[in-house]
């Protein structure tokens, strides 16, 4: 198993309180939420201006993305139509960098964010999350023809490609199995997987597979568990409310995971 040191809360025991937690926001959370519960009116507000305007960095792999035809897609973008014609509003999806996404939600120039936002403890203390829509979790992905690496273990002495700034590359860098002389981080996707397609990486950790890339393969079990959810500011409660309401019509009728069979394999 790939040794991680331990101040890594990247474990499935962190992953399953996160998802329990996520059925009521922290302490912190619902003192705030019930001092200004008579003063939320983060649902009649949407509904009164006819739209639900939601904060996403675009691109982001398959969550949200421009295709061919210039047009907004992706796995975050086909969830947040569905909520936004249950709610009987428009969408309308303002494209801010990461960085800037939850300031804007506290400003009010959002209602709410759908940009594969990951659920932690401590962001739970300062905004609302919804119900967990997506695993996201880590795992290996080597090319299909590879037969040396089906584990972690099989990662020791290769060379292992990341994002920047991602789960992936923390994984890697809390590693007491890895050389970090074999790990490199890339700026962009489209670059790390044709560096393992043309053989100059044996393996890359990722979410999850696009459709495309038919000629890559998961192996090994995943090297992290994490969920993304839907924010919305402490004092959006009613708007939460009817957000998961969405999100589990969207589970039961099996439309959640029609939306990520659209993408991801």
């Amino acid at each position: 198993m790939l040794n991680i040191r331990p101040e890594n809360g990247l474990i499935s025991l962190l992953a399953c309180l996160l998802i329990l937690a996520t059925a009521s926001p922290g302490l912190s959370a619902r003192r705030a939420i019930a001092a200004d519960a008579s003063s939320d009116t983060s649902l009649s507000d949407v509904k009164q201006k006819g739209k639900l305007v939601i904060g996403s960095d675009i691109p982001y792999g398959v969550m949200e993305f421009y295709d061919d035809a210039g047009k907004l897609a992706g796995i975050d973008i086909d969830i947040a139509r569905e909520i936004a014609s249950k709610l009987g509003v428009s969408l309308e999806v303002e494209n801010i960098p990461f960085n800037q996404l939850f300031a804007a939600l506290d400003s009010g120039k959002v209602d709410a964010v759908i940009s594969a936002v990951t659920i932690t403890l401590e962001r739970q203390e300062r905004m609302l999350f919804s119900a967990p829509y997506l695993d996201a979790g880590m795992s290996i992905a080597v090319r299909r023809d590879n037969t040396q690496i089906n584990s972690a273990d099989d990662l020791k002495g290769k060379r292992v490609g990341v994002l920047k700034g991602t789960i992936g590359e923390e994984l890697m860098a809390k590693s007491d199995d890895i050389d970090p002389s074999l790990v490199r981080s890339y700026e962009k996707n489209d670059a790390r997987i044709q560096d393992l397609l043309d053989g100059k990486l044996d393996a890359i950790i990722v979410h999850f597979l696009v459709k495309e890339h038919a000629s890559i393969k998961i192996v090994g079990r995943p090297l992290s568990q994490s969920f993304y959810g839907v924010v919305t500011r402490l004092k959006g409660e009613a708007l939460m409310s009817e957000i998961n309401r969405v999100l589990r019509e969207l589970k039961r009728s099996g439309k959640l995971q029609d939306i990520r069979r659209r993408y991801v394999r």
